[in-house]
């Protein structure tokens, strides 16, 4: 497919892609087009673009799967990204496809038996790294629950760093739905709580198959999630610091977790 010359209106076009999440960045924009089966609906580069390694094979993917990509003004992606972080390049998919709380706990069962719950999660940057840990350790099953959980968009895409598009997602309101599924299915459910009736992550000897439960980032977990909970764990921590991010305990407990599997 021959590349098009857009307007060099920096708002047209604007219109068409407001319908699907926007991802932008050289490692993102790479992880969708080599290692995703999600569909590119439009591609945008830079004219001022060098590395024209990666504008060749991103210009090949385009022609190969016959999708419109265009050469366009910086100023253009700086309208699209409201960014100055793009490195030239964004795409527009079709958003993310969440699949049901069954089919998640069941792909997890046959590969790495750990599921994250993240719960009334509201900064797409704390999902987006979880996420990139999630992957480092060979996780791959999400539930996002709650009301206020903020959902996969363009910033937990570049958050991730790509990684996003090799997890299994399923997004429901009722926690505590997700957490009797996920009892049925033989998963011990452990909470991350800073309280009193919490065990340190080192003392806890987890079972082979765990569901993580982070809560909000101000309210944390509420107390019939807390109830609903096999183990209750925290990080023990410096009492100058009052608490650790949430992607961070995270990722501290989900690397215990794994520590000892292989201890």
């Amino acid at each position: 497919m021959m590349k098009r010359k857009e307007n060099n209106n920096p708002m047209a076009h604007d219109l068409q892609v407001t319908n699907h999440e926007l991802v932008f960045g050289k490692n993102p924009v790479l992880e969708v087009i080599e290692n995703s089966s999600l569909q590119v609906n439009k591609i945008w580069l830079s004219e001022t673009l060098k590395d024209n390694d990666i504008k060749q094979r991103v210009i090949s993917y385009a022609k190969e799967k016959r999708i419109p990509f265009y050469m366009v003004p910086e100023e253009k992606i700086f309208s699209l990204t409201k960014t100055k972080n793009h490195q030239g390049m964004v795409l527009s998919i079709s958003p993310i496809k969440y699949k049901s709380v069954s089919e998640v706990i069941h792909e997890s069962v046959s590969s790495s038996k750990i599921i994250l719950v993240a719960h009334e999660i509201e900064d797409a940057h704390n999902i987006g790294a979880m996420i990139r840990t999630f992957i480092a350790g060979k996780g791959n099953g999400v539930i996002l629950t709650g009301r206020k959980n903020i959902g996969i968009n363009a910033t937990t895409i570049k958050t991730s760093a790509g990684a996003l598009f090799h997890a299994n997602f399923a997004r429901v309101t009722n926690c505590i739905n997700v957490i009797n599924e996920l009892k049925k299915n033989n998963f011990w459910i452990v909470g991350t709580a800073n309280s009193e009736t919490s065990k340190s992550v080192y003392e806890i000897d987890f079972p082979e198959q765990v569901a993580i439960i982070v809560g909000n980032e101000h309210e944390g977990l509420g107390e019939l999630i807390k109830k609903n909970c096999d183990f209750l764990a925290k990080i023990p921590i410096s009492d100058k610091v009052d608490s650790l991010n949430v992607s961070v305990a995270f990722g501290v407990i989900l690397f215990e977790i794994l520590r000892q599997r292989i201890s």
